[in-house]
């Protein structure tokens, strides 16, 4: 009975030091913030709308944005500054997955809102570029939204939302912290697969495209030029016929799940 009771315990206190944020920080200086909240995120084809006007950070992490390493998505914020003031945005990506949010090439400061009550139009965007080193799998994304002005610069810190009035030293800010999740896959445009291991036609293509492999495919997925899943199958055939003639003109990505890895290549739709 005593070593079911301390397994129950262990199990319970487990799942407890795993509430959001953790691993990552919470905003330490939370009781003395004053929330202005994000409105809106939108990064590589996922949208986030927030009404939450009372928690200091929000949690997010449900939404799950896919990312390949090399390629380049343009983040873009909106919030509310309830006034003619500013607020800096800036993003905290962990892309080495070390439970650390700012770490070098880890901070993002993509700009200033003013006087917007986020949801005027105006919004603040940058280009992002995925490190071909970040780690694959899925990690955290912050944003923080804090209040400055000449006089009372923001302090630049994925735990708090802080600002330096005066130079008198740091204290609890205006503003909203937002988390949300990154998957982080292999870069997408790579040829992986050995080139006589299968053969794909017609290249461009209208309709049908044509695949046979020398291994058994278990699925395959396609993605638009942004990254987002458009066609998913799964199968055990060597043999594929993928319909296209309802997607539009453009660079597609397919990717080919077999029992010795994914192997993506570009196919051209006229």
């Amino acid at each position: 009975m005593k070593k079911i009771t301390l397994l129950l315990t262990l199990l319970t206190f487990g799942a407890q030091a795993q509430t959001f944020p953790l691993p990552y920080c919470e905003i330490t200086d939370a009781n003395g913030v004053t929330v202005e909240e994000i409105t809106s995120v939108d990064f590589a084809g996922i949208s986030i709308s927030n009404s939450d006007a009372a928690s200091v950070l929000v949690d997010e992490t449900t939404t799950i944005v896919n990312v390949p390493q090399d390629e380049t998505y343009t983040i873009e914020v909106a919030g509310n500054t309830y006034g003619n003031f500013d607020t800096d945005i800036v993003a905290f990506i962990d892309w080495n997955q070390n439970d650390l949010l700012d770490d070098t090439g880890e901070i993002y400061q993509i700009g200033t809102l003013t006087n917007t009550n986020g949801s005027d139009g105006n919004s603040v965007t940058l280009d992002i570029i995925i490190p071909t080193d970040a780690v694959l799998g899925t990690t955290r994304i912050r944003l923080t939204k804090t209040y400055q002005d000449p006089d009372s610069p923001a302090e630049i810190n994925p735990c708090g939302i802080q600002f330096n009035p005066f130079g008198q030293g740091v204290f609890s800010g205006f503003g909203q912290a937002l988390d949300f999740s990154l998957d982080v896959e292999a870069p997408l445009g790579i040829d992986t697969y050995e080139f006589n291991a299968f053969s794909v036609y017609p290249i461009p293509t209208k309709d049908v495209l044509n695949i046979t492999s020398k291994s058994v495919l278990n699925a395959v997925k396609i993605y638009n030029i942004l990254g987002q899943e458009v066609y998913a199958k799964n199968t055990e055939a060597s043999q594929l016929k993928l319909d296209l003639s309802s997607f539009t003109s453009g660079i597609y990505i397919v990717k080919l799940f077999t029992e010795e890895g994914q192997h993506s290549f570009r196919v051209i739709k006229e």
